[in-house]
């Protein structure tokens, strides 16, 4: 019995240690190198906030958020949990939950994988969702959106559970698109798949579904106005190429190249040689999967980006709100970053809205409603364009003169419009929503 009270003694005083050095602790850290996430900041005391209870609950995330060694309490956690994992399982699921404001109905790991798993089903772990620093416009990031990845071979492979109601949703949004549109101009829809589509899981088969056969399901329900790029089977030839980032979501600029030839070749036209550009090296990338995961074997197993320097001249021009920008298609000013070295494609790529003006004088003007994936796609669509717009339906603010994209087409003179979105991003309805919203406003 003394014992025991011996040791509560000891916590408490542990715990009221590290309390008081907290409150203490001034230099409160804005990121977490270790998350790759901005981290909750001290929320301004107001009197609305205050009656409301906004105040203290931002104040209790901004409290556990900014504890003292809490990066480095993370990593013991994340160590005792790697011994205590069973012995003989070659890979694990990491389930990574929605952020709350879209998570108002969990399901059930049941819901998530088939039934009848196969033999040596992998072991699983859970991680808290990453926040995210609030956008212009739309809380949701695809980056919170995902939750299951398969970590094999020191990559982490996202998994994918198809949803029918989802899918019949984006085609319904596009349709909408084209209808509000009146067919005055070509409407193309570029769905990249994720990596889990070209990793050969083996054993694994039938945890993840067919987004192949997705895809061809949604080219089913589109209308006639709407021309789909079959992106899929160029990547399929490359599979064994360096065409998805192994510590983060997106495909990397080759797989984005290899995309752009595939939309080339549906509209008739020939890409650009990939030796035609100016090659720059960004290495010791490990993106947002390792920090949804934080697994070691992904940290052991950095990426390198790969990026293509345009060779036509160009103003990038980011508007938000109603200031703008002139920014790089390429930025080496984010090279050096610790939180994500991909937003060097397109400066980051979320203002309300951008606008590339390039050398050409050809009348071609391209609408791209695109994702991140989209970001390192774009810079290989200069050498065919007058002017290229870009819109993230998550950032777009509807207080500018063109309140809808219907408007804002019509506005630009746009000729062209093409989606660029990837599958998690088809298959989760909240980020079609906002989408809908820019047609609807």
């Amino acid at each position: 019995m003394k014992r025991l009270k011996l040791d509560s003694i000891v916590f408490l005083f542990i715990i009221a240690i590290l309390g008081v050095a907290n409150f203490a602790n001034v230099n409160k850290p804005e990121i977490s190198e270790m998350e790759n996430r901005a981290l909750k900041q001290r929320p301004k005391l107001t009197v609305s906030a205050l009656f409301s209870g906004d105040y203290f609950r931002d104040y209790n995330e901004y409290y556990n958020e900014t504890f003292i060694f809490r990066d480095a309490l993370l990593k013991a956690s994340n160590r005792i949990s790697k011994m205590l994992l069973i012995k003989g399982s070659d890979v694990k699921i990491i389930v990574s939950d929605k952020s709350e404001e879209y998570n108002n109905t969990q399901k059930e790991d049941n819901d998530i994988f088939p039934t009848g798993m196969p033999n040596g089903t992998p072991h699983v772990e859970t991680s808290k969702p990453a926040a995210t620093p609030t956008p212009t416009q739309k809380p949701y990031n695809e980056r919170d959106g995902v939750g299951y990845w398969l970590v094999i071979d020191g990559k982490a492979v996202e998994l994918f559970k198809f949803n029918k109601d989802n899918f019949d949703f984006y085609a319904k949004v596009l349709n909408e698109y084209d209808n509000k549109l009146g067919g005055k101009m070509p409407i193309y829809s570029l769905i990249s798949p994720t990596n889990s589509e070209f990793i050969q899981l083996r054993k694994y088969e039938g945890i993840t579904d067919s987004q192949n056969n997705a895809i061809a399901y949604l080219n089913s329900k589109f209308g006639d106005g709407i021309i789909s790029v079959n992106a899929y089977d160029i990547l399929n030839q490359h599979k064994d190429e360096y065409i998805y980032f192994r510590s983060d979501h997106h495909w990397t600029a080759l797989g984005a190249y290899y995309a752009y030839t595939a939309f080339m070749q549906t509209k008739g036209e020939q890409p650009i040689p990939l030796e035609e550009y100016e090659t720059v090296k960004i290495d010791n990338f490990l993106g947002s999967t390792y920090a949804k995961t934080r697994d070691k074997s992904i940290e052991e197993n950095p990426d390198t980006i790969y990026a293509y320097l345009p060779f036509v001249d160009y103003k990038y021009e980011k508007y938000r709100y109603y200031e703008c920008n002139h920014a790089n298609i390429i930025d080496m000013d984010y090279a050096d970053t610790k939180l994500d070295k991909y937003l060097v494609f397109l400066s980051a790529g979320n203002g309300t809205w951008a606008k590339i003006s390039t050398e050409n004088k050809n009348g071609k003007r391209l609408l791209v409603i695109k994702d991140s994936y989209g970001n390192s796609f774009v810079p290989f669509l200069l050498p065919h364009y007058e002017e290229i717009y870009v819109v993230d339906p998550r950032f777009y603010d509807f207080n500018t003169a063109e309140s809808n994209l219907i408007d804002f087409i019509e506005a630009k003179g746009v000729n062209e419009v093409l989606f660029v979105n990837y599958m998690e991003n088809v298959n989760y309805k909240e980020f079609m929503l906002s989408l809908e919203e820019l047609v609807r406003h």
